[in-house]
């Protein structure tokens, strides 16, 4: 699947008990690839805090493998979590996904 994303450099979430950074990815995106009913290896739920949003959680998943392209480079990055953000992420829907800039730096 692809999916266009955003660089948030403001993006400071990270999952508590792995330590990994999270990237966002709108539900509308992801739902062929979750099945109903059946129990999804890797979910966890994420804590996190936002602008009027003091407690919130998101659920996140541990996926196989990320691939991304950043001004003509590729990372390739395995193991990562995925936030699933029910609502858009973009007005615009320029973007379904935030990713997280540590993601990048590995």
């Amino acid at each position: 699947m692809t999916i266009k994303a955003l660089l948030d450099t403001g993006n400071c979430l990270y999952e508590p008990l792995t330590g990994k950074p999270v990237c966002l990815v709108e539900y509308g995106r992801l739902k062929t690839c979750l099945k109903n009913g059946t129990v999804i290896p890797g979910i966890r739920a994420i804590p996190y805090h936002s602008i009027g949003k003091k407690h919130g959680v998101l659920l996140g998943v541990t996926v196989d493998k990320l691939i991304f392209q950043n001004q003509g480079r590729k990372y390739e990055q395995s193991g990562c979590i995925v936030g699933i953000y029910k609502g858009k992420l973009s007005q615009s829907g320029e973007f379904s996904a935030i990713v997280h800039p540590d993601i990048l730096k590995k």
